[in-house]
């Protein structure tokens, strides 16, 4: 499943490829995690990478580059 985000820092839309996730289980998951379950109760199965792709739109790249930006 791909899903297509508008990132927050930057507002780039950003597409990720999420193979090990159906649609069923997404839209299962994004009910629960809306219902108030925390993000890692509601998406068990996917890394913390895409799981805050799913909640911010930012891709690991670009976090990348935001702290890249503020090394000491």
């Amino acid at each position: 499943m791909k899903l297509k985000r508008v990132c927050q820092f930057n507002g780039r839309v950003y597409e990720m490829d999420f193979p090990n996730m159906t649609a069923s289980q997404y839209y299962d998951a994004r009910e629960k995690w809306k219902g108030g379950l925390l993000i890692q109760q509601a998406f068990p199965f996917l890394t913390a990478d895409e799981r805050e792709f799913i909640m911010t739109g930012t891709p690991p790249h670009v976090w990348k580059e935001i702290f890249a930006q503020h090394d000491l």
